[in-house]
């Protein structure tokens, strides 16, 4: 299979979303990594250790593609000399705690899963290919992220409210990534992926909207016959198109009140 002819703006929007799976790949295997040696047990520290090897190998992967869709785009094709990064937020730093570890590896780790499956049989062959192989280690990663958030959710209040708060955190940013509804979408529509963003997002929340509501975790999704749909708007009046992110509540009230 040949990778087919991009319009400008899919072109922009598959370099973009190369881009920023790279990033939060590459930080998700960073901060795995930083828990190799103070996990809860030394089972969690080799599945820290295999999971971290598994998101940088992945970061490695797509990082190249960078330069095969903007050859003249210098040091921004490499995370060593990258400037901005698409991370989402709360890989800006470590992992204060293996329940946010533990949070991210169910909702980052998830949410990138299902961007590679909507990928697998991209018209860009070389992210079909990538995206094929990826899913072979992300199993393991989704039964880690479940075990654990299963484990929290019943091990006492202390830890059932710790994991509630932490999924909570990062909780509107992930399903806002997906990207925005109703919006023109190219990747889509050239076949770059095969869902739109409303249907990238109803696939996570199929994901992980099993484990939140078998355990009654707080956290805004119900189960609607054999689907999950959200119970609270996302606040998208926060979303940053350009960055991929939230932006702060106090940054957005300000912005309001200059108006």
């Amino acid at each position: 299979m040949t990778s087919k002819t991009f319009s400008p703006a899919a072109k922009d929007a598959l370099f973009s979303l190369i881009a920023r799976m790279a990033d939060n790949k590459y930080f998700l295997g960073r901060n795995y990594a930083e828990w190799c040696s103070g996990a809860p047990n030394l089972e969690s520290a080799v599945a820290a250790a295999a999971m971290a090897q598994d998101e940088l190998g992945h970061a490695r992967a797509l990082y190249p593609l960078l330069k095969t869709l903007a050859p003249l785009a210098g040091p921004e094709i490499e995370p060593e000399t990258r400037t901005e990064f698409l991370r989402l937020s709360l890989l800006d730093q470590p992992f204060d705690s293996w329940v946010s570890l533990v949070a991210a590896n169910f909702l980052t780790d998830n949410a990138l899963t299902v961007i590679f499956e909507a990928a697998q049989t991209s018209t860009y062959e070389p992210l079909a290919g990538r995206s094929r192989k990826a899913l072979q280690e992300e199993q393991l990663h989704a039964i880690h992220g479940d075990a654990w958030v299963r484990q929290l959710a019943r091990d006492g209040a202390t830890l059932r409210e710790a994991c509630e708060a932490a999924l909570r955190a990062n909780w509107d940013e992930t399903l806002l990534w997906f990207g925005p509804t109703g919006a023109p979408d190219p990747l889509s529509d050239e076949g770059i992926l095969d869902a739109d963003p409303d249907s990238l997002r109803a696939r996570f929340l199929a994901r992980v909207g099993p484990r939140i509501t078998a355990e009654r975790l707080d956290l805004p999704v119900s189960a609607v016959g054999t689907e999950f749909e959200l119970t609270a708007p996302l606040p998208w009046e926060r979303w940053d198109g350009a960055s991929y992110r939230l932006r702060p509540a106090a940054a957005t009230a300000k912005k309001a009140a200059r108006r």
